[in-house]
């Protein structure tokens, strides 16, 4: 198995990148050591380079928050691509599909999502505040009153429920390890849209994610939109994704950069990042920070490092991939940052 160190050692092969951030330049609390020098020395070799993310916030927001931890647009990178912003696109570009929209912040399960509202403005998306009234139910990224929801916290008759196994669990019976409400509360949502045989719209496919709770900086598997999408499916609902592994937005970023003529996806998600970049007919890169780092440390130390990652791409991916034959990278590296 050939590991490059970093993004540099495959530069040379490459006019263009698409880029994720979480667990690729970012880890949750600060961007990686050396990742700013790394991106503006792609930006000095001439590459053309898109953020490409699964966050439900706008594109302009997401780059205000870059800009926060020094990541400037035309520095750093050209574009910026987010599924909201993906989501804002083609609503706009195809309106008469989408007619109203609940507004689930002012609904009766208010406390359970953030907003993002921004993602709908400048699409005539009617919001209403019935459930009973809406053409489709938009899920944002889900939290409870304690903050987000943490899978590593779920138990069912008190065993801890393993990550790769929550969407195939009842959620009407998973409690913290407290003992206090864990996944109930969205088991009913889900069952009433299902009931109300409502579409639902997912900006963020990803099942989960490896972030901070609380401030701290011991870093969770915390449950994203895709988990509720991927349950609302399990129980027969019907749901429209947009983001990765979703061909759209790969194919939206490239009208981006219509002069690219090689391009590959970096992301440390074969699920999302690799999949959706591979059916795009791109090449991918894996990178084993973020997400594959998580899973490399829970495997059995007498293991190689390749053994794992065999592991982690051949039997752990394909159990989170909705096309199984598509996870492998066509490289994978260390780490983004020289």
């Amino acid at each position: 198995m050939n590991i490059k160190n970093n993004i540099l050692d495959l530069a040379d092969n490459y006019d263009t990148f698409f880029i994720d951030v979480f667990g690729v330049l970012y880890d949750g609390i600060s961007l990686f050591e050396n990742t700013l020098d790394t991106l503006e020395k792609l930006k000095k070799m001439g590459k053309s380079i898109v953020i490409v993310s699964n966050t439900s916030q706008t594109s302009a927001d997401a780059k205000f928050g870059y800009a926060q931890r020094g990541m400037i647009d035309g520095v750093h990178y050209d574009k910026v691509v987010t599924s909201g912003s993906f989501l804002n696109y083609f609503i706009t570009n195809y309106n008469d599909e989408f007619k109203k929209m609940v507004n689930l912040i002012n609904g009766t399960f208010k406390s359970l999502f953030v907003a993002y509202e921004d993602v709908f403005e400048g699409t005539f998306i009617k919001k209403v505040e019935e459930y009973d009234e809406a053409d489709f139910i938009y899920m944002g990224p889900p939290r409870t009153s304690s903050g987000s929801v943490r899978i590593d916290d779920l138990t069912e008759n008190g065993e801890p429920v393993d990550i790769m196994d929550v969407v195939s669990k009842d959620w009407s019976k998973l409690k913290n390890s407290d003992g206090t409400q864990g996944l109930s509360e969205f088991a009913m949502l889900l069952e009433m849209c299902l009931n109300k045989n409502k579409i639902l719209l997912i900006a963020n496919p990803d099942i989960f994610a490896h972030g901070s709770v609380d401030h701290s900086s011991k870093k969770v598997p915390i449950i994203t939109q895709g988990c509720l999408g991927k349950y609302y499916e399990k129980l027969g609902g019907k749901v429209v994704y947009f983001g990765k592994p979703y061909p759209g937005i790969f194919e939206y970023a490239k009208t981006l950069v219509p002069r690219a003529q090689k391009i590959a996806m970096i992301g440390d998600t074969p699920w999302t990042d690799t999949l959706g970049g591979n059916i795009s007919g791109l090449d991918t890169i894996l990178t084993l920070t973020g997400i594959p780092e998580e899973f490399l440390k829970k495997f059995d130390n007498s293991l190689s490092v390749s053994e794992k990652i065999d592991k982690f791409l051949h039997q752990v991916s394909p159990k989170m991939a909705s096309d199984s034959e598509n996870v492998i990278p066509t490289h994978i590296i260390r780490r983004f940052a020289a």
